[in-house]
């Protein structure tokens, strides 16, 4: 199939098999505020990572085609793994040259419109914990070259779904997905990119912790007012 059409067919695929997964596995997905995202634009969508399910609940939270990065082992799987070397660009950690076209590849989806997941943690701990482990310079790298927004998304609940540690034991209950106001990189230089980092890991921690202690509902405005005191600098 013509590779536009063997993207769209696949990625719908993982969303109706990552729906009803969570839907009939007692989990269920709840977004905020996407509908205030304008999905007409590329993104580097940069989600916090807890859990092995995150990578199935960004499925159920981005309405449009996507992009991400993934690890090449699960090429191996069968059935899925057919589907998912197909959806996700696969990369092999282990090899500098792998990783070098991995990234290739990631921004020549960016110049066809296409936006990219990027976990900017870039793993997680194999035990919850409240803060942020430090971010990865790849997304703001990225970002910053295609010159595309930085997309924050939170994920409030999959680490109580499934345990990092405990793959064997799932929880019913929500999977919520809080969308961030995007940060811009178009006036940031190549020389800022680590302050970008730092500042979008302070950012996502703030709003984390808001999310953690009130209803998501009443985040973006509290995002928002937090992105007009704190600039860039």
């Amino acid at each position: 199939m013509p590779k536009k059409v063997k993207d769209y067919a696949m990625f719908f695929i993982l969303k109706f098999i990552s729906n009803a997964w969570f839907i009939l596995g007692g989990m269920w997905p709840k977004n905020y505020h996407r509908n205030k995202i304008d999905f007409s634009k590329s993104y580097l969508i940069a989600p916090n990572h807890q859990s092995f399910l995150d990578a199935g609940v960004i499925y159920t939270a981005v309405p449009k085609l996507f992009k991400s990065l993934g690890k090449k082992e699960i090429e191996k799987t069968p059935i899925y793994g057919i589907i998912y070397k197909m959806v996700v660009i696969t990369v092999d950690r282990s090899s500098v040259s792998a990783k070098a076209n991995s990234f290739r590849r990631m921004k020549k989806e960016m110049e066809e419109g296409l936006s990219i997941v990027l976990f900017p943690e870039g793993t997680f701990a194999n035990h919850p914990q409240n803060e942020l482990m430090p971010f990865e310079n790849g997304s703001f790298v990225l970002a910053h070259m295609q010159q595309v927004d930085i997309l924050p998304v939170l994920f409030l609940n999959t680490v109580k779904r499934m345990h990092p540690s405990k793959l064997h034991i799932v929880t019913p209950g929500w999977n919520r997905a809080v969308f961030l106001p995007p940060i811009s990189t178009k006036e940031i230089e190549k020389a800022d990119l680590e302050l970008l980092k730092n500042y979008c890991q302070q950012y996502m921690q703030t709003c984390l912790d808001f999310c953690r202690k009130n209803n998501p509902t009443y985040v973006w405005d509290f995002a928002v007012t937090w992105l007009q005191n704190n600039e860039l600098k």
